[in-house]
């Protein structure tokens, strides 16, 4: 496995089929029943740039999935994955193969989550600041 820091990873929605469903941040899934795995599973995506340069505009789009043991972990890691949220992710890369096609994927797996910005809705609403001035008071 290898070890995965991100900064300045931003949330992104999942893919939708259909343009008029809801924005979908993250997915929960709880444990089965009659399993030995007790955690619940929440899935989420985030996208980076390739390379940490102001020119870059090449993204790169990564599955994440954190484990939570129960309500308080999961309300609190819901509280942070918001959409637009910058985040600082630190795990490993794992491959994983679907149960649905059988092919394989690269997931990153969260050990921790620092974040950076606070996603669209939580950001302050900002007033523009306008000025009455008239031509005469101005200093040319």
């Amino acid at each position: 496995m290898k070890k995965v820091i991100l900064t300045n990873a931003t949330v992104i929605p999942f893919f939708k089929k259909n343009p008029n469903d809801p924005d979908e941040i993250v997915r929960i899934i709880n444990p089965k029943s009659g399993s030995d795995f007790t955690s619940t599973i929440i899935n989420f995506n985030i996208e980076t740039k390739s390379m940490d340069t102001a020119e870059s505009k090449a993204k790169i789009f990564e599955k994440c999935t954190i484990y939570a043991k129960d309500n308080d972990k999961i309300n609190q890691i819901k509280s942070v994955i918001k959409a637009g949220a910058i985040l600082e992710l630190e795990g490993y890369e794992k491959r994983t193969k679907s149960e649905k096609d059988g092919k394989y994927y690269n997931n990153i797996i969260i050990k921790n989550i620092t974040p950076i910005s606070g996603g669209i809705n939580n950001e302050p609403e900002l007033t523009p600041i306008t000025q009455n001035i008239d031509d005469d008071e101005l200093p040319f």
